[in-house]
């Protein structure tokens, strides 16, 4: 009897950096088709293993996506369906709805991307009682702080990376705020701007498991955001927490998975604990970013890059991960990732210090992100950071501290000219 699977063709909307790859070798002889934008294209690895690529126009509508998913399971039919990545989600779900094949559904699409409607949805469900509201100008958000009082959130809709994300401590804010909040929302699907109360309390993102509607939380992050606007500079696992705080932050995210109805896949998902409360900030249908996958893997034996390939493939994964977690390992019970946020403006002429860092005892990773050539704006949002550096150790606070002492080894040269252009500037209109 032959071991070798039934042949299987997966249609991926985007991209996915290397998981196509690990979805062929968690099923070999697995056909893929990918339908994406043109932005994707550059970034597609081992193209010479796609059936068949199909580009569309950034702006093309919903029904063209559709349409161009009919014709490929019209000509190869299509078994099953996946969406690395946050972009074009809402085409993934109309798609899957179209062909009667397993994904997210649009409805918790829709309330995921929308944070607005996540709240609508976490409150109608009696999981969250907070207020959300979108804004167009400054008398939205002064009529916001009239209910709610200060201090307030106000960042993109559909926001990721940090982007257009401030802190509302009165109505001399209002204006930067709605400046930042547009700068922010300016590459997503939406301009538009949310406001809710400011939560106090420790951050924390939680990485979970779903299957069939059953959620498993993997593992509990701990995050470190700078305070201007909340660009996270670290991650550590597992989080240190008090006693019990584990059990409710895992409550209360399995209970916003079920009131949201995700049945399947990675989860990321954002969290505030304060004293009376567990407040979920966002969700996202896909593993974190930051490298937090591969230091949960380094330390639990739980990939989650390889478990969402997997269920792309229809491969069930909740007996193998709880596995993973209850073996215990010799290896590291901690890991942290801290990154160098130069806050400068200008081009960067010069970085050193890799190796240095490299030596470094517990290090495991070391990579730089902002390359001489490119320019520095200061810390406007995750994908400004410069550099980043992976630890690891016997507890959280060692991985922290062999990671932070990583990137005081680095050293940008930046070539300012941004300080002195606006000088030159003022100098001219003063005369």
């Amino acid at each position: 009897m032959s071991d070798t699977p039934p042949p299987l063709h997966l249609l991926i909307v985007s991209g996915g950096r290397d998981l196509p790859d690990r979805a062929r070798d968690a099923w070999p002889g697995l056909r893929t088709t990918v339908i994406c934008r043109p932005e994707v294209v550059p970034r597609l690895r081992s193209r010479e293993k796609i059936q068949r690529l199909i580009v569309l126009k950034e702006d093309a509508p919903v029904d063209e996506w559709v349409a161009a998913a009919r014709f490929v399971h019209a000509v190869d039919p299509v078994d099953r369906l996946t969406n690395f990545t946050e972009k074009d989600t809402e085409k993934t779900a109309a798609i899957g709805l179209d062909l009667g094949l397993p994904w997210h559904s649009p409805e918790t699409v829709r309330a995921v991307a929308d944070k607005c409607e996540m709240r609508r949805v976490l409150a109608a469900a009696g999981v969250s009682d907070i207020v959300a509201e979108t804004v167009h100008d400054a008398e939205g958000i002064l009529k916001i702080a009239e209910k709610a009082g200060y201090p307030l959130i106000c960042k993109p809709v559909r926001g990721v990376a940090s982007k257009g994300v401030t802190r509302i401590d009165g109505p001399a804010d209002i204006e930067r705020a709605l400046e930042w909040g547009a700068t922010g929302a300016g590459d997503l699907d939406s301009p538009e701007l949310l406001v809710e109360p400011f939560l106090g309390g420790e951050e924390y993102s939680v990485e979970s498991v779903s299957e069939d509607g059953e959620h498993l939380v993997v593992g509990i992050t701990r995050k470190i955001s700078e305070h201007d606007h909340f660009v996270e500079v670290g991650h550590v696992v597992p989080a240190p927490l008090p006693g019990g705080d584990e059990e409710r932050i895992a409550t209360a995210v399995r209970d916003m998975l079920t009131a949201l109805e995700v049945r399947r896949g990675v989860t990321h998902t954002e969290v505030i604990v304060a004293a009376d409360a567990v407040h979920v900030v966002e969700t996202h249908l896909r593993p974190a970013g930051d490298e937090i996958p591969e230091l949960w893997a380094r330390i639990s034996g739980v990939d989650l890059i390889d478990v969402v390939a997997r269920q792309a493939v229809g491969l069930s994964v909740l007996d193998d991960v709880r596995a993973a977690l209850a073996r215990t390992t010799d290896g590291p019970r901690a890991a942290a990732i801290w990154y160098a946020c130069p806050d400068a403006v200008g081009e960067i002429t010069e970085v050193t210090g890799e190796e240095e860092a490299r030596a470094l005892e517990g290090v495991v990773d070391v990579e730089v992100l902002r390359e001489p050539g490119k320019r520095l704006d200061g810390v406007t949002g995750s994908f400004a950071r410069g550099a980043h550096v992976c630890a690891v150790g016997s507890t959280p606070d060692e991985a922290l501290e062999r990671a932070k002492e990583g990137v005081r080894k680095l050293s940008f040269t930046v070539r300012s000219d941004g300080m002195a252009a606006r000088h030159d500037a003022l100098a001219s209109a003063t005369g």
